[in-house]
This record gives C-alpha cells, structure tokens and sequence, in this order.
C-alpha cells in the first residue's frame, strides 16, 4: 500500500502521466495549522483513505522489526477495503439518483476489463495491499523466532 504513493493511480493513456499521490503530498506545507484546518475541512472518507497509508507504514516498520501486528493489518486493510466499498456504494446511489444506468455485475471479466482502462498501478497497488493486509490480519502470519 505503501508504495502505491509514488505510482499512477489514473491511467489517462496519451493525456499524461495520470495522478501521482506523492507530488500532492510533497507540495503540503506540514505547518500544525495547515493540518489542523485539513482534517477540519477534508471529508471522512479523505482522512480515512490517507489514514490507510499511515497505518500500512506503521504495519510495515513493525514488521520489519519483527513485532507486526495482526490488529493494526485488520485495521489499515479493512479500511481501505471499507472505504472501496463504500465508494462503490455512494457512486451507485449516486447514479440511481441521476437515473443514470448502472452496469450489471453478471460479468466481471468486463467490469475489470473496464476498471484497468481508467485504474493506474497505484490503484492497483493500494487495493491488492489493502486486501493482503487484511487476509493477513484474519489469518495470521508466522512469527520470527
């Protein structure tokens, strides 16, 4: 999950690079003010999905040292998870609304097909992360002796 900051996360073919994570975070001024003012003006689901990043770096460090935590994977691959989810239910309540018609889920070879137009490696990276973390915090993972 963590690495998805500094890949694509839109692929927009011939148009440019797609949306980068990293060049936006990179541009932040870090001052307590500024942060203040954006958890107080960023919606939930904003401060959840940059939550997850957070968590998988924590998640990531303690493992590394050997002390990974199968709460703390639960925490940052069920978020993100949830988060998708709950994207994917707001777009649809969305498109209900408008009257828009909404795809059938009868075959997901072309839903995926569809998503992967539009989805850089970065998409694919936190989404695929955000499920192994969470398969890890479920299951379980071997412990260093």
């Amino acid at each position: 999950m963590v690495v998805s900051l500094f890949l694509p996360w839109l692929s927009l073919g011939q148009a440019g690079s797609g949306f980068v994570p990293w060049d936006l975070v990179k541009n932040l001024d870090p001052n307590s003010e500024t942060l203040q003012r954006f958890a107080g003006d960023a919606p939930p689901a904003l401060l959840v999905f940059l939550a997850t990043f957070v968590l998988a770096a924590v998640f990531l460090v303690l493992a590394v040292v050997g002390v990974a935590s199968r709460v703390l994977a639960v925490v940052a691959g069920g978020g993100a998870v949830g988060l998708v989810v709950y994207a994917l239910w707001q777009a649809r309540q969305g498109a209900l609304d408008l009257g828009v018609p909404i795809p059938s889920t009868n075959n997901l070879a072309d839903m995926a097909e569809q998503a992967s137009q539009v989805m850089g490696m970065g998409a694919w990276a936190w989404g695929g992360g955000a499920v192994l973390l969470l398969f890890a915090g479920l299951v379980g993972f071997p412990r260093r002796g």
